[in-house]
């Protein structure tokens, strides 16, 4: 799994490119942890190279959702398919994470 990061002056857009699920997750984790903690903690999460996640991927999402949000900050997610709905929506998750169905209103739902 490959992940990008493009600076927006709202927030920081994070495209992972590739399945979120075990083992590339730990990766995807990682990165993005240690870019939490240097204060990168306003994050929209792309979904648009995803097609698949599991139980590791929820996993990871949370725990930078709980990273994010003790440096007040947040993620929240974008382009994401149905497979990915319907994932959060039988873990109950649905509603811990803001979606928004375009980038440009991810992007401004930080500081609009």
């Amino acid at each position: 799994m490959n992940v990008f990061c493009e600076k927006e002056s709202n927030c920081t857009v994070v495209i992972p490119d590739g399945d979120l699920s075990a083992p590339d997750c730990d990766k995807f984790k990682d990165f993005l942890l240690h870019r939490i903690n240097d204060g990168m903690d306003h994050l929209l999460i792309d979904f648009s190279l995803v097609t698949y996640i599991d139980s590791s991927g929820i996993s990871a999402l949370l725990l930078l959702l709980q990273a994010a949000r003790k440096h007040g900050g947040d993620i929240r997610l974008t382009n994401i398919n149905n497979h990915i709905r319907d994932t959060l929506r039988q873990v109950g998750l649905h509603h811990v994470f803001r979606r928004f169905e375009t980038r440009e209103t991810g992007i401004d739902s930080f500081f609009p």
